[in-house]
């Protein structure tokens, strides 16, 4: 697989993972937090977890942009990268702290890793045609 397929394929499901989880939490939060196996919030949270879907669809909806071309695809990559690493480092904080229960790490991880590795590729420079 050469490396534009694989930028692409990779943006494509991440991309859907977060429209998909962030359409979720706006119209059935409740659910969303049981299939990702976090304990459900009072009810007065629900909103808040709505607007964090927003969020989270956003972000997945950005990753289209990288078939535009390159030079954006590495632009989402870096900003999407950069807002992974930040909520996984949020997270894990609010973990320890006992604000949130254990089961939020699953989000802190997989954030941290799709995280990184959009940025070791960036850095890499597969986005310029480089192959690291």
């Amino acid at each position: 697989m050469n490396r534009l397929r694989f930028l692409r394929l990779w943006s494509l499901a991440v991309g859907a993972m977060d429209a998909s989880t962030g359409l979720l939490l706006v119209t059935a939060p409740v659910v969303t937090l049981k299939w990702m196996g976090i304990p459900p919030l009072d009810q007065a949270a629900w909103v808040f977890l709505s607007w964090i879907g927003v969020f989270v669809a956003a972000v997945g909806l950005s990753y289209g942009w990288v078939f535009r071309g390159e030079r954006e695809g590495e632009t989402v990559w870096f900003f999407t990268g950069l807002v992974r690493l930040l909520v996984a480092v949020f997270l894990v904080v609010k973990i320890l702290g006992g604000a949130l229960p254990m089961a939020w790490i699953t989000v802190a991880i997989t954030d941290a890793v799709v995280g990184a590795g959009q940025w070791f590729f960036v850095r890499a420079g597969w986005w310029r045609g480089g192959d690291g």
